[in-house]
């Protein structure tokens, strides 16, 4: 009888080691207790001690949103965020990349989204809807200090006139600045600005007018006239870049249509050259908007294109041929002087030659900005 017990009981205790065996294995081969911290998975640590020895990832800069221009109502946006190892001079930037369509289907021949000049291909595909993600990526970026970071994705339509689709290629293009001193900006920052009217003297003259209350607030005595008489390249409708000159003449209410930032660019650096200074005109243009704030928070006012009502979504309104490239004229626009921005409100404020200084919603400022191209001029 005791024979027989002692038998049962070194069976059971065979079978519990046998058991306790097998779940050591598989906890061991599961990786439960080497897991390593992640970019998906942040909080893996489960003591200090841990987290000391391996570090962590946390954002050191906001995340943030790059929109390309509209064409026939389709867009493409990326959402980044940027994540740093606390031990380690290494950058994790998270990207996702959308395409923001009509309620229609939209086909694509594929395309692509760079980080930094890493390409990566994106293939052919058909979507339905008004948002669908294209690709994600996470990529590892060496980097100390200050530095920047480029995006630019592309993807090419497939024509289909039926649609209203006529454009056969969407590019997007933006720069993340990454740094400490960015990351400690102020919540909120308005710098003092004279407004001033581009009325009666030039009805088309926002641009130039933009850029004579910039000049003003860095302490020049200036005129709009004489800067858009002296210093404003100009050429005629329809056979003029409007990246190399004004389209018309500021003075003209009915037949001019403007600039874009190059052409600022070089009226004001002939002006500053020619009335002294060591200042310089420099175009923002495609950077993050997380840079333009960084601006502002040093002292330095922004021009920008965005809309005249910004409760209209810009749209092509004219396409003019001129040395036999297709430029788009976009209905809307406006150039006006941001001066000022609060996180905790979400506001902006702008100073507008055509109407005066106002705050509007931070997001659809974003939105709008984004839209009409992103195209800005600082002087510093």
């Amino acid at each position: 009888m005791k024979k027989k017990i002692v038998k049962y009981l070194s069976c059971i205790i065979l079978v519990i080691l046998c058991i306790v065996c097998a779940t050591v294995f598989y906890v061991k081969a599961s990786g439960v207790w080497e897991k390593k911290p992640s970019v998906e998975d942040t909080n893996s640590s489960t003591n200090e001690e841990e987290a000391k020895d391996e570090g962590s990832l946390v954002v050191i800069d906001k995340s943030g949103t790059i929109i390309s221009e509209y064409i026939c109502d389709t867009a493409l946006r990326c959402e980044w965020t940027i994540l740093k190892n606390s031990n380690e001079n290494i950058i994790y930037l998270a990207t996702e990349l959308f395409i923001d369509t009509p309620d229609t289907i939209t086909k694509s021949n594929g395309g692509y989204l760079t980080i930094n000049d890493e390409k990566n291909e994106i293939e052919a595909f058909t979507v339905i809807g008004t948002s669908n993600q294209l690709c994600t990526k996470t990529q590892v970026i060496e980097a100390t200090g200050d530095f920047n970071i480029t995006i630019d994705a592309q993807i090419s339509l497939e024509i289909d006139e039926e649609s209203g689709v006529k454009a056969d290629k969407i590019t997007l293009f933006g720069t993340v600045l990454a740094s400490e001193t960015q990351a400690k900006i102020s919540n909120k920052k308005l710098n003092e600005i004279e407004h001033i009217s581009q009325f009666p003297e030039l009805p088309s003259g926002d641009e130039i007018t933009s850029l004579n209350m910039v000049l003003t607030s860095l302490g020049y005595k200036v005129d709009k006239c004489d800067l858009c008489d002296l210093y404003l390249e100009k050429g005629p409708v329809g056979y003029t870049d409007f990246n190399k000159a004004n389209v018309g003449n500021p003075r003209d209410a009915y037949n001019s249509y403007g600039c874009l930032p190059p052409v600022i660019v070089n009226a004001a650096n002939k002006f500053i050259s020619a009335n002294g200074g060591s200042l310089c005109a420099y175009d923002y243009s495609k950077r993050s908007i997380s840079e333009l704030y960084y601006e502002i928070s040093q002292g330095n006012n922004v021009i920008v294109w965005v809309c005249e009502d910004f409760d209209i979504t810009p749209s092509i309104s004219r396409i003019w041929i001129v040395d036999g490239k297709e430029l788009y004229l976009k209905s809307n626009m406006a150039t006006m002087v941001l001066v000022g921005y609060d996180f905790e409100s979400k506001t902006v404020t702008l100073s507008n030659p055509a109407g005066g200084v106002f705050e509007i919603d931070m997001d659809l400022f974003e939105l709008r900005y984004s839209q009409m191209g992103a195209y800005s001029v600082v002087i510093k």
